[in-house]
């Protein structure tokens, strides 16, 4: 969302979420052995146009809806994608995968992807597997075009230059047919190398129960959620504590009726 100010991350009830009129679009709906659009076109990293099946290299494909100015969500899950393949030897992008960040925010250009890139190549220290590694931009139609396909929604205000979306990371086999989400933000490697070996196979995997998170904009005049989590979370906690306390009672009765 514009600049990355007012964001927040947290947990994201999906529920909560529908209930939403403002956050409608602001979903996942999985959508397992759905073909993306090979002829959606983007701009790489250098600017060059290149067409979503132009990045099929006979790999599992890796793809990330993302935006580059994002200091949230977006951020923990290519830095858990970074720091499952740095754990992972043997799963060499341009070799076994390839990565494709997906630029959600359409007023974004190449300029942030290519620092995008170079940042993350820097952290992961292997200069040599560029290639590998793809930082897409393009047009709202475009980035739809992918997103849809793989049941990917978010909500974008072009006038306030703001960005709501779930998290969601997902493992395309090398024909582009979505074979795996992955939801959680963090990934171990092993669970990270079963899912590319899946996808490697062109298998397709159940849906994921995990819970994601999401970037959600806060009101930087009210500190309003969007998404009311908070008033979710604190009553979740009002009747957690009830629960506690029922509980107390209840066995301390039965331990008077037992002495009585």
């Amino acid at each position: 969302m514009g600049q990355g100010q007012g964001l927040v991350q947290q947990q994201v009830d999906p529920s909560a979420v529908s209930q939403n009129p403002a956050l409608k679009d602001v979903k996942l709906d999985q959508k397992p052995g759905a073909q993306v659009p090979l002829s959606a076109t983007f701009k790489d990293e250098s600017g060059k146009l290149v067409t979503f099946g132009s990045l099929l290299q006979g790999r599992p494909i890796v793809v990330l809806p993302i935006f580059y100015r994002c200091t949230g969500v977006c951020n923990i899950e290519l830095q858990g994608v970074l720091n499952a393949l740095m754990k992972d030897p043997k799963l060499v992008p341009g070799r076994d995968l390839d990565i494709v960040a997906l630029d959600i925010n359409p007023k974004e250009g190449p300029d942030l992807a290519r620092a995008k890139k170079e940042s993350t190549l820097d952290e992961y220290g292997k200069p040599k597997t560029a290639a590998g590694w793809h930082f897409l931009t393009g047009d709202m139609a475009n980035i739809r075009a992918v997103t849809d396909s793989m049941g990917f929604g978010f909500d974008y205000n072009a006038e306030k230059d703001q960005v709501n979306h779930p998290s969601g990371v997902m493992v395309l086999t090398p024909k582009g047919q979505v074979s795996t989400y992955m939801l959680k933000g963090t990934y171990q490697p092993e669970a990270f190398e079963q899912d590319l070996a899946l996808a490697k196979k062109s298998k397709i995997a159940a849906k994921s129960s995990d819970i994601f998170f999401g970037c959600i904009h806060v009101d930087p005049l009210t500190g309003r959620r969007s998404l009311v989590i908070q008033k979710v979370m604190q009553l979740l906690g009002v009747v957690t504590v009830a629960a506690l306390v029922l509980s107390i009672a209840v066995m301390s009765l039965r331990s008077r009726t037992r002495s009585a």
